[in-house]
């Protein structure tokens, strides 16, 4: 509870029953990005390059993880957002989620370290990316094959993680 009070006063997070009434919306985006996560997964199909005429280069894997990572993040707040919190902050979202959550037995540790993970995947994904960006050759096929694994963790710890969140909040 301590390290919820350093946040709240930080301003990192707020103590506000008002956004309760926004609980199912955080929840409704968190589902529209799976949707979006799995539109841009279909990217990489090949009858979808040909249909969608997509160059052969192209590769949706970091947009992938990304968008998983905000249907996870935005879950995550659907439920903080149910007991009156509002959060700005990843950290902070996982301590409320911790103290609230996991000690009450509603999630395990592993629910919480799906979201950890997915946080710290998406940031290496975006160094790997930008190792790219800068023609870094050495790590270019690196890069393909590790964006592909984390997109497909993230991806699945994704839907996962929702469907847990669904059967706390009874959506």
């Amino acid at each position: 509870m301590r390290k919820i009070e350093f946040y709240l006063k930080k301003g990192k997070i707020v103590k506000d029953k008002t956004v309760i009434s926004l609980t199912k919306k955080y929840l409704d985006k968190a589902k529209n990005n799976l949707i979006t996560m799995g539109i841009l997964s279909n990217l990489n199909n090949k009858k979808a390059r040909i249909l969608l005429q997509i160059p052969s280069d192209y590769n949706s894997n970091e947009w992938v993880a990304i968008t998983g990572y905000y249907a996870l993040y935005t879950a995550a707040l659907s439920l903080i957002a149910s007991i009156g919190f509002r959060s700005k902050n990843h950290a902070a979202t996982l301590m409320i989620l911790e103290e609230y959550f996991v000690k009450k037995k509603q999630l395990n540790q592993k629910d919480l370290m799906l979201i950890k993970n997915a946080h710290f995947q998406k940031e290496e994904l975006e160094k790997l990316a930008d190792a790219k960006n800068k023609r870094e050759i050495a790590q270019y096929s690196v890069t393909k094959q590790t964006s592909k694994e984390i997109a497909e963790k993230i991806k699945k710890d994704a839907y996962s993680f929702i469907n847990k969140c669904e059967e706390i909040l009874g959506v």
